[in-house]
């Protein structure tokens, strides 16, 4: 039986083609909607649990879109003088706080200059940010010539190795986990060390020239307390005269999933439609094909070959011609989702840290056995009415392929 499906899919090779066709493109939507919908909402889902902050305190008069300093490592150069850390400490409804320092640099691979990438100063004696995602060698803190980097870097293999950075040598001594934001691809490195590249770097020094930057900082970073409000909180330091706002990181988040949601909502109308087409199509194809194959069908039937048979026949051939298109399709679509993922990371500020060997297979998967069901679906009315003709009827009226 297996021999003889192989046979007819073979000796119908137009007819074949266009049915692997149909089911590949089908499926390469489908597979590249499910994988951006499960990038999207993974990533998003982590950002909330390993976002660390509920609030960023960020300067009064700053440009900066709260999507770009919590989602991208886009370097903001973004500064308010430090005394607003104890402004800060009166407000109410803190339970943590931490200040960060932003400069940049270009990202090094291999001692090589890339893209310009962000740089962070941190406070490790108040820091509650990295700290749930550094090794024991960075938890308590790391010294003037050691740095941290984020999980996005290309090289897995930084730590113990030393880089330069804007001409100063670094030991990495920790990379983080995935955090699906800005921080994956951010180096980190102490406040104070941060502070003092802006006056001995020869790129960074002409923004410092009238400044001190230890008398500087760029964001705070702070986590509510238990009942705090966040939109009161939010009131709060509109009216305490502060010389800082507030970035609600939850609200960031909620307004990047509503963009998103949207914009999944459009896609899987398009592929509902597409699927739609298949289904006609190939339901079209398989009633056709059963109707120029009744002489075939009918002497297979005198041959022997009991219903059941003639029936698996059929399916068997649609879901072998299904499945191929299913690989087809899906190897089409996961290789196309890095471009894909990488436009999203523009257009929404996302990162591509969850997208994974891991979820490219489960997607893959997902869109084979899709196919296969399409197949089945669209060829088992055909299969049914084919398996019960009479075989003598069946000869007379039809012809042989």
């Amino acid at each position: 039986m297996r021999m003889l499906i192989w046979k007819n899919i073979a000796r119908r090779r137009t007819q074949s083609a266009l049915t692997i066709a149909i089911t590949m493109l089908t499926v390469m939507v489908f597979v590249m909607v499910l994988g951006v919908f499960q990038t999207v909402n993974q990533g998003l889902a982590l950002s909330r649990e390993r976002m660390g902050a509920d609030a960023v305190l960020i300067p009064k008069y700053a440009t900066a879109d709260g999507g770009d300093l919590l989602f991208t490592a886009i370097p903001e150069n973004i500064y308010m003088p430090a005394e607003v850390i104890e402004q800060a400490k009166a407000l109410e409804g803190i339970a943590a706080m931490t200040p960060q320092f932003y400069c940049q640099t270009l990202a090094l691979s291999c001692c090589e200059p890339g893209e310009e990438a962000r740089i962070i100063g941190y406070d490790s004696s108040s820091d509650f940010i990295l700290k749930p995602y550094l090794n024991d060698a960075a938890k308590d803190g790391i010294t003037a010539d050691e740095m941290i980097a984020g999980s996005g870097f290309e090289d897995k293999d930084l730590v113990g190795y030393n880089y330069l950075v804007l001409g100063k040598k670094f030991m990495v001594v920790s990379l983080l986990e995935p955090t699906g934001t800005g921080m994956d691809n951010t180096l980190f490195m102490d406040i104070g060390t941060a502070q003092d590249m802006c006056l001995e770097s020869e790129v960074l020094r002409e923004d410092w020239q009238d400044k001190d930057p230890h008398d500087f900082i760029s964001v705070i970073m702070i986590k509510f307390a238990d009942g705090t409000d966040p939109q009161a909180f939010v009131k709060q330091v509109e009216e305490s005269g502060i010389d800082a706002k507030c970035l609600l990181t939850g609200d960031t988040i909620a307004s990047l999933q509503s963009q998103l949601d949207v914009t999944m909502q459009v896609m899987f109308a398009l592929w509902a439609a597409s699927l739609l087409i298949a289904v006609l199509s190939l339901t079209g194809r398989f009633n056709a094909l059963a109707r120029e194959r009744k002489k075939e069908i009918g002497l297979l039937r005198a041959l022997g070959l009991k219903k059941s048979q003639i029936f698996f026949l059929i399916i068997g051939e649609t879901c072998a011609m299904a499945f191929i298109g299913g690989v087809l399709g899906s190897a089409a679509a996961l290789l196309a989702m890095e471009p894909a993922i990488e436009l999203l990371e523009n257009a929404f500020k996302l990162s591509s840290s969850v997208w994974s060997g891991s979820l490219a297979a489960a997607c893959g998967t997902a869109g084979t056995a899709l196919a296969v069901l399409l197949g089945f679906l669209a060829a088992v009315m055909p299969a049914v009415k084919s398996a019960s003709m009479d075989p003598q009827a069946a000869i007379t009226q039809g012809e042989v392929n």
